[in-house]
């Protein structure tokens, strides 16, 4: 069940009885509600570091590259559109410890979306007038906004959409 109180108006006694547990369980395994922010972000932020790795580990071209990126960061929003609403609305409540921490994931992606679009640009296949972290940024953007609109029993899958957006992004940045 989703509470529409937030985070500073859920208490730690109102997501242990969501939870079906005792407050003592929720702090056997968690030491506060911002650690329990951190892994709700950390199990969507590794899995989509994961497959991201992964795709660009294949030797494709910079387009194919980029495809598979913004199909890896699609499909994520869409498994895990739940905690990637959660974490944006909440992640302001983060004291700078854990900040850090998300901060270093969040970097990790810009920059393997990055590498491929410089490489892109200097091999031809994007086009050279482009500001590579501008670029990278209003990718990383559009495809993130999407736990705003995207039902995973809508009318387009996460694939559908992924497929959409790579049109449309590669398509611009052609050289």
């Amino acid at each position: 069940m989703l509470d529409l109180n937030g985070y500073h108006g859920t208490s730690v006694d109102r997501i242990a009885q969501q939870a079906g547990i005792t407050k003592g369980a929720f702090y056997h395994h968690f030491k506060s509600k911002e650690e329990l922010l951190v892994l709700i972000h950390q199990e969507y932020a590794e899995y989509q570091l994961q497959v991201m790795q992964e795709a660009v580990a294949r030797d494709l071209s910079s387009k194919d590259q980029l495809r598979a990126l913004i199909r890896c960061i699609v499909e994520a929003v869409g498994l895990y559109k739940p905690n990637v609403t959660v974490f944006f609305h909440e992640r302001r409540y983060l004291t700078d410890k854990y900040l850090q921490q998300t901060t270093e994931q969040r970097d990790q992606l810009e920059n393997t979306f990055r590498a491929v679009i410089e490489s892109g640009i200097k091999n031809g296949e994007f086009r050279k007038d482009l500001d590579s972290r501008v670029t990278c940024l209003g990718i990383i953007g559009m495809c993130a906004w999407m736990y705003q609109w995207f039902s995973p029993d809508g009318r387009l899958s996460a694939s559908d959409v992924a497929e959409t957006f790579s049109s449309l992004l590669i398509e611009g940045l052609g050289a």
